[in-house]
């Protein structure tokens, strides 16, 4: 075999290693990537699955949407954690609308202290 048939065939194989790994290294950040995005889009789900629940729990609570009542007039709700594990909550309320210029306080530690919405 001829010298610079070696050569050739030897810069082709340089080259194409070069193309296999750069496609290799492609296709391996590709994958990083949907891995990531799965991962992120499925704590988005976790998230929005809790919606209707919340919504519950806030219906509930406010008196638009009435939750299960034992004898001694408690409420009681099951509800999922972080974890979406089950939490069984008990509840004794009293649910008082309040106009959008009024100041409601409550006192903790002694301290009056001005009661801030939910968000």
């Amino acid at each position: 075999m001829p010298p610079w048939f070696e050569t050739t065939l030897a810069i082709l194989a340089a080259i194409a290693a070069v193309f296999f790994f750069g496609k290799y290294r492609e296709t391996k950040a590709a994958l990083h990537e949907s891995e990531r995005m799965k991962h992120k889009l499925s704590k988005d789900l976790n998230r929005y699955r809790d919606v209707p629940q919340l919504r519950a729990l806030r219906d509930g609570l406010i008196g638009e949407r009435n939750l299960p009542v034992d004898d001694e007039g408690r409420e009681h709700l099951l509800i999922r954690d972080s974890g979406r594990k089950l939490v069984h909550i008990t509840v004794q309320k009293t649910a008082e609308p309040v106009t959008e210029d009024a100041v409601v306080n409550y006192c903790a530690a002694g301290e009056e202290r001005r009661l801030q919405e939910l968000e």
